[in-house]
């Protein structure tokens, strides 16, 4: 009778130990599967940038736009130049886009430098204003990826 019991339990043990390998197998699975979805965005604005004013016209200018991220490719991208009553710090934004500019996506490990642009400026209302240039990504809809304060007020 005991060599049945230990036998028994012996079964039971393995039965266990297989169906926690099994259970582990497709945690795993499942947490692959859940986080090769993901993509982290890692597009950034590095150098130095800003932006000359001259009559009705814009040019925006910066150094270098890269995209840290192993593999893949971003959105398309916009850089932007926005006044706010207060200085930019993160978040959703609130003021006036005065130029926006589309680039193409990057690939991963890709960079853009020595970018320049000009356009057609958009006023906001007189008064002084924080200027942020932004970096924005379209992923269903376009979102800040990473931005640029610049020091002071400017008056409009």
């Amino acid at each position: 009778m005991e060599n049945f019991i230990f036998l028994n339990s012996l079964l039971n043990y393995f039965k266990s130990l297989k169906f926690n390998i099994i259970h582990m197998k497709y945690s795993l699975f499942f947490c692959l599967i859940l986080f090769s979805g993901i993509e982290l965005s890692a597009q950034s604005l590095s150098g130095s940038w800003g932006f000359q004013i001259d009559g009705k016209e814009i040019t925006l200018y910066g150094d270098k736009i890269s995209n840290h991220n192993n593999g893949g490719r971003s959105g398309t991208l916009k850089v932007a130049v926005y006044a706010t009553s207060y200085p930019y710090n993160g978040g959703a934004i609130n003021g006036y886009n005065l130029y926006e500019y589309q680039l193409d996506p990057l690939d991963a490990g890709y960079y853009y430098t020595d970018i320049s642009n000009t356009g057609w400026c958009t006023y906001p209302p007189s008064g002084s204003y924080s200027l942020t240039i932004l970096l924005l990504e379209y992923n269903y809809s376009y979102e800040i990826v990473d931005y640029v304060s610049l020091d002071g007020y400017t008056r409009f």
